[in-house]
């Protein structure tokens, strides 16, 4: 895939921890950033699953929730708790 040159703008704190976490793996900033943003579009593939999902077989109650979140060794986030993406 051909790499394309952007300017974003970002907070310097998430830029100066996100540029050390880059130093010390021995990346690129660039490498980061992208590998950040495929993550993102990789989640939105995720919800736009998880919706069409529940619309087919009803909504996950919390329990449910729950029980994933154990089983996948991740904190549950209440819906009031959890912070979507910009």
């Amino acid at each position: 895939m051909k790499a394309e040159r952007v300017t974003v703008s970002l907070p310097g704190e998430i830029r100066q921890s996100a540029q050390r976490i880059a130093d010390d793996l021995g990346l690129s900033f660039s490498a980061v950033v992208s590998d950040a943003l495929a993550g993102w579009l990789r989640s939105r593939l995720v919800d736009a699953w998880l919706a069409e999902h529940q619309a087919n077989h009803g909504v996950f109650d919390e329990d449910e929730l729950r029980a994933l979140a154990a089983e996948a060794g991740v904190p549950y986030l209440t819906p009031r708790s959890a912070q979507p993406a910009a």
